[in-house]
């Protein structure tokens, strides 16, 4: 792992990936039980730090290359379990992943312990529904935790497709959990996106609250003409489709993993 600053080192890590590559992006979300899942070895070629209970990984297949679009998911097999995750970038055989360690999950705690040079089995083929539609219209990227990790991907296919107007928003607990905000600061810079952050648990410079009280604000600069895409952990998740509906936005408008509201109802 590179001794560096993590916000630094990852910001120009992910946009040196980004140059090499002719990428594809990709997802994190459940997947369906009668799927059959058929998984490869794939070596750790890069560890770095995003956050303090954050870390990037790339990943090379041995063999193969990942197959998929923008807004869809691989799968780790690990002997602590199986587990869909997010994929930052990918293209050919390798990808990039972002996985927070809770301390309590054994999959996401398993790779936390892997190291440069480890081997890891993944799914090469993405799953996912959560995908970008036309770039026609302003979007609007919601996203709380390590949901951001497919909104960037999606972010990234909606701006080199010359999408007119994107607002990506962006919430956490705290500072430490603004993920890859420096990167989203150079994407404001040189595209035409929006970034809105907030924090929910911490006085600072920003924004303070849960990030769909920003919507009503997004809502009266640009309307309801739209696509709304929405992910990270339900209730959040949730809350903002809730928001969207009180203003009026349509759900056919509103793109979300689809699995959400089963979650929080349980």
């Amino acid at each position: 792992m590179s001794a560096s600053s993590p916000r630094s080192s990852l910001g120009v890590s992910v946009l040196n990936f980004r140059r090499n590559l002719n990428q594809r992006w990709c997802f994190y979300s459940s997947y369906p039980n009668h799927i059959t899942l058929s998984f490869s070895d794939a070596n750790i070629t890069a560890i770095t730090e995003v956050s303090p209970d954050c870390k990037q990984y790339v990943v090379e297949l041995d063999e193969e290359t990942f197959e998929g679009q923008a807004g869809q998911h691989t799968v780790l097999r690990t002997p602590a379990g199986v587990k869909p995750y997010s994929v930052l970038v990918c293209d050919g055989p390798r990808a990039a992943l972002m996985i927070r360690a809770y301390g309590t999950d054994g999959v996401a705690d398993y790779m936390n312990d892997r190291e440069v040079g480890d081997t890891i089995q993944i799914q090469s083929k993405l799953t996912g529904s959560l995908t970008l539609n036309p770039p026609t219209r302003p979007a609007v990227f919601i996203g709380t935790g390590t949901g951001i990790t497919p909104l960037i991907g999606l972010l990234h296919r909606y701006v080199t497709q010359d999408g007119p107007h994107a607002i990506f928003m962006f919430g956490e607990k705290n500072r430490d959990q603004l993920l890859y905000k420096e990167m989203l600061e150079q994407y404001e810079l040189i595209h035409p996106v929006e970034l809105k952050l907030a924090v929910s648990r911490e006085d600072w410079h920003g924004r303070t609250g849960y990030i769909q009280e920003q919507l009503p604000e997004v809502i009266s600069n640009i309307g309801t003409d739209a696509d709304f895409y929405v992910c990270g952990v339900p209730k959040a998740v949730v809350a903002a489709k809730d928001k969207l509906d009180e203003l009026d936005v349509s759900s056919a408008d509103i793109h979300t993993e689809g699995w959400e509201d089963a979650q929080v109802a349980d």
